[in-house]
């Protein structure tokens, strides 16, 4: 009886053993080759499944996104906190997002000269948008949050001040640790507070401790 292979497993597995490549060598280390190696794998399976390297990393990126959404607040969480753990889940605040982030620099470097690539990745980040849109229009629907531009201009800027805030801490991590992240986004956030800076403990609470992430933040 033939071998049942169940090939969305199998390419999750390439993804995986690409993610364990990139945490050791970088993503300029995440080749067909070292991936094939590290999978324990021939070159001609991955092919099988992925046209070329960017095919692959766009494989693991996107699952890489998907693990991230499921590690997020649940709907069952106030408005403002689930905005704030959608943002900080972009942000590299423990080991695996870390390693997440080390993905998306790496696209981020190789988009300007693969318009396809880009234009995939735009579409993921759409779907980001627009999940920080709908957050934003409930927090401005319950008086949490009064941004000075309409809901979808609003998430743009947090998506860019996020991505900004990512490469700053790539950049200095030492200086951008996971507490100091989530200030930084609390502290945004907070600018848009329609009571003011007066409310910042009833309306976005700080991390507690000035070293120690708020529970949403694994570390």
């Amino acid at each position: 009886m033939p071998k049942i292979v169940d090939h969305g497993e199998r390419k999750k597995e390439l993804a995986r053993a690409l993610w364990a490549v990139v945490e050791r060598e970088g993503i300029e280390g995440a080749t067909i080759r070292s991936v094939a190696a590290e999978a324990g794998w021939t070159r001609g399976v991955i092919a099988h499944y992925f046209r070329d390297r960017d095919d692959l990393l766009l494989f693991a990126y996107r699952l890489a996104l998907q693990r991230e959404q499921e590690l997020g607040p649940t709907s069952e969480t106030p408005p403002l906190e689930r905005l704030v753990g959608v943002l900080l889940r972009a942000l590299p605040v423990d080991a695996q997002s870390r390693l997440d982030f080390k993905i998306w620099l790496g696209f981020m470097g190789r988009v300007a000269d693969h318009p396809a690539l880009a234009e995939a990745v735009l579409e993921d980040h759409q779907d980001y948008h627009g999940r920080i849109r709908g957050l934003v229009e409930s927090c401005v629907e319950e008086g949490i949050l009064a941004p000075p531009w309409e809901a979808a201009r609003a998430a743009l800027t947090l998506a860019t001040f996020v991505d900004g805030l990512g490469v700053m801490a790539a950049l200095d991590p030492s200086t951008y640790s996971s507490a100091r992240l989530e200030q930084e986004v609390r502290d945004f956030l907070q600018s848009w507070s329609p009571h003011g800076t007066a409310a910042r403990d009833a309306s976005l609470p700080s991390p507690s401790g000035s070293d120690a992430p708020s529970p949403e933040v694994r570390d």
